[in-house]
């Protein structure tokens, strides 16, 4: 890293919005060195861009403070963990998992104590730190290391969850949305078997989602209820977006299957009546989906 030093002095100065005193310009380049050196220490296999790091660095180190107490009263360690979750390094992303969002999911629990509650509050968390939204970079890029990330992110989940909390259920219910499926033509059959079943549908879709592998079920809720593309549930995933595509067929298709067999353990259906409810549920997946979710 001899090499590295003069241009660290420049990225810092490049950003920050301070003059730097003839001593505190000469101090600068070893001072860096170390604050590099101790992030590196505090997070094994986290490495971002170093010039990077040190111009994030010069733009959140408070200007009306000497240099020497405005760098130690930052979270520099904080600031570039933040910094390699947002280029997306994977071993950052497992520390901010396990270091941040996990307690911050205990905060969560406070608002309402309910896994499927906290389960989306931290889905929408990510989001937020790590997909751009609508032109607006990626949240953890404002984060400023004046307080703890792990509190900041705290601060950012409950909010979250506060705002859930407040928002008026406008979901279809899913009796209505069943009632109310584009079947395309008319079967009375259908109509018959629709009415009578609901119940046992009802049942065993809630009961096939709740079997559904975290990752799935967290895809169908972002992709369904919250809207999501796959180029953004790719980059929160850190996989292609094809990968997202295909995840998200196969979860659906485990979705149909495990409802098929919910419905055949509690109805005495023949397989035509059987295939026709699972016409119902294929045709008002979505709608039916983001009503349970919303329930549960």
């Amino acid at each position: 890293m001899a090499h590295i030093p003069s241009e660290l002095v420049a990225a810092f100065r490049g950003t920050a919005a301070r003059t730097l005193s003839s001593e505190e310009d000469t101090a600068l380049a070893p001072v860096l060195m170390g604050l590099l050196e101790r992030c590196e220490a505090a997070w094994p296999g986290v490495r971002p861009e170093p010039k990077a790091f040190i111009a994030h660095l010069g733009l959140h180190t408070p200007p009306r403070e000497p240099l020497a107490q405005a760098l130690a009263a930052l979270h520099c360690e904080d600031l570039y963990l933040a910094l390699a979750s947002v280029e997306g390094q994977r071993a950052a992303l497992d520390v901010l998992e396990s270091a941040v969002l996990v307690p911050a999911g205990r905060a969560v629990r406070r608002v309402e104590d309910s896994d499927a509650f906290v389960d989306e509050v931290l889905q929408l968390t990510r989001l937020r730190l790590l997909v751009e939204e609508g032109g607006r970079a990626p949240r953890l890029t404002e984060y400023a290391g004046r307080g703890p990330l792990r509190r900041w992110t705290e601060a950012v989940a409950l909010g979250i969850a506060l705002s859930l909390k407040r928002k008026p259920d406008r979901s279809t219910s899913l009796d209505d949305a069943l009632i109310a499926a584009d079947l395309g033509a008319t079967d009375p059959e259908l109509e018959h078997i629709r009415h009578r079943y609901r119940p046992a549908f009802r049942a065993a879709f809630t009961e096939a989602l709740a079997a559904l592998a975290p990752r799935d079920r967290n895809l169908l809720r972002m992709g369904l209820v919250q809207g999501l593309g796959v180029e953004s549930l790719g980059a929160l995933h850190q996989v292609h977006a094809s990968t997202v595509s295909r995840w998200m067929a196969k979860a659906r298709e485990t979705l149909l299957d495990q409802t098929r067999q919910g419905l055949a353990r509690r109805l005495a259906l023949n397989t035509s009546q059987l295939d026709s409810l699972l016409r119902v549920l294929d045709g008002s997946l979505e709608i039916s989906l983001a009503s349970l979710l919303k329930e549960g």
